[in-house]
């Protein structure tokens, strides 16, 4: 009997490796066939499919619909099919009234997690890819720093922001210690000396201030993270080119 259960047991554990090397072989052809139907987008779209008019307007109407029957109200021709990849499969709730067709595009794709490709007014659906869904986060970290940065620039400073033939460097430090937002002067315009009260002011309107004191090109630097490192971006409060009165 102890003989007999070992090779009972030999063979489940056979069966079981082999049942997890298909799993595993399986879903290897699955990531593979998802690849290659989301790269080189020159032939990701077939030229016979339906031509697309992105100005178009329509209205659709769906509750849980199939991504295919959004897609094709968006043909110019009711009997042609849009490309949808068999990956796209999320179901769609929608209601529009009188949307270009980018407009549609850009909120069924946002919604059910998918991209589309025009190629010669011709347009296919793709899933998205891991390097897709990187660089969206990144875009996402990216204008969450932006508005972070644009609220500070409006918000104001306390009082006693006095300074009496001090330095731009100098000023744009203290700046930078009550705002939280690294700022430093244009190229070599730190050494030159302003005498200027910005207190109460918004951090926006004292750059200004300063960059009119100190006679400048119109610009600063703050230190920001752009996706993945810290650098110094050129600020133009008046924006660019910059248009100074002086």
């Amino acid at each position: 009997m102890s003989e007999i259960n070992v090779r009972s047991n030999v063979v489940k554990i056979q069966a079981r490796s082999i049942s997890m090397e298909n799993l595993i072989l399986f879903f290897f052809i699955l990531l593979v066939a998802l690849v290659l139907s989301s790269c080189s987008p020159m032939h990701q779209v077939d030229r016979s499919s339906c031509p697309v008019d992105m100005g178009m307007r329509v209205t659709i109407d769906v509750t849980n619909a199939e991504p295919r029957v959004v897609f094709d109200q968006l043909a110019r021709e009711p009997a042609c099919a849009i490309t949808v990849s068999p990956f796209v499969w999320k179901h769609v709730t929608l209601h529009v009234v009188n949307a270009t067709v980018s407009e549609v595009l850009a909120r069924v794709c946002s919604q059910i997690g998918c991209k589309y490709i025009l190629n010669e007014n011709h347009l296919a659906i793709k899933p998205l890819t891991i390097m897709d869904k990187m660089r969206a986060k990144q875009w996402e970290e990216f204008n969450r720093m932006m508005e972070n940065r644009d609220r500070i620039l409006l918000s104001r400073l306390p009082a006693g922001m006095s300074f009496e033939d001090v330095t731009l460097s100098a000023v744009l430090e203290e700046i930078s210690k009550v705002s939280g937002l690294k700022i430093i002067p244009w190229q070599d315009e730190g050494d030159r000396t302003v005498t200027v009260d910005v207190s109460g002011m918004t951090v926006n309107a004292a750059i200004k201030v300063l960059v009119l004191c100190v006679d400048g090109e119109g610009a600063v630097l703050i230190r920001q993270k752009y996706f993945l490192h810290q650098s110094w971006g050129q600020y133009w409060p008046w924006g660019y080119p910059p248009k100074v009165i002086r």
